[in-house]
C-alpha cells in the first residue's frame, strides 16, 4: 500500500517541472490580462480626449459669444471699447489659467495596469513558497 502511493506520487524533478509549467501558464494568463487592462485603460482615456475636444470646441465658440456680450455691455456704461475688451480678455485669461492647472491635475492619471503587476508579484510570491 505504502508503496502503491510511492509511485503515485511524482517523482522531484517531475513535480519540479510541473511548478514550472503551471508558472509559465500563469504568466502568460496575466500577461494577457495586463494587455486588456490596458487596452481597456487606453480605450477610456481616448474616449475622454474626444468628448474633451468636442467640449473645447463648443467652448471657444461660447467664449466667443459671451466675450461678445460681456464687451458690449461693458460698453453701454461708457467705457470705450478698447478698454472694455482689455478688462474681457482679462478675465478670460483668469479662467484659462484655472482651468489648466485643473487639467494638468487631471491628466496625471496612472496607465499601468496596477492591479496585473501586483497579481504577478504574488503569484511570484507563491511560486518561491511552493519550490521551498
Amino acid at each position: 500500500m505504502a508503496r502503491e502511493r510511492l509511485r503515485q506520487q511524482p517523482s522531484l524533478p517531475e513535480a519540479f517541472s510541473e511548478v514550472l509549467s503551471d508558472f509559465a501558464d500563469l504568466f502568460r494568463k496575466e500577461l494577457n490580462l495586463a494587455r486588456a487592462e490596458f487596452s481597456s485603460n487606453m480605450s477610456a482615456k481616448l474616449r475622454g480626449m474626444i468628448w474633451l475636444s468636442v467640449a473645447g470646441v463648443l467652448g471657444l465658440a461660447a467664449l466667443g459669444l459671451l466675450s461678445g456680450a460681456a464687451v458690449a455691455w461693458i460698453n453701454t456704461f461708457e467705457v470705450s471699447l478698447h478698454v472694455a475688451f482689455m478688462l474681457v480678455a482679462a478675465g478670460t485669461a483668469v479662467l484659462a489659467a484655472v482651468a489648466y492647472f485643473a487639467g494638468r491635475t487631471e491628466a496625471k492619471t496612472e496607465l499601468s495596469p496596477r492591479r496585473t503587476i501586483d497579481q504577478v508579484k504574488q503569484d511570484i510570491e507563491t511560486t518561491k513558497e511552493q519550490l521551498t
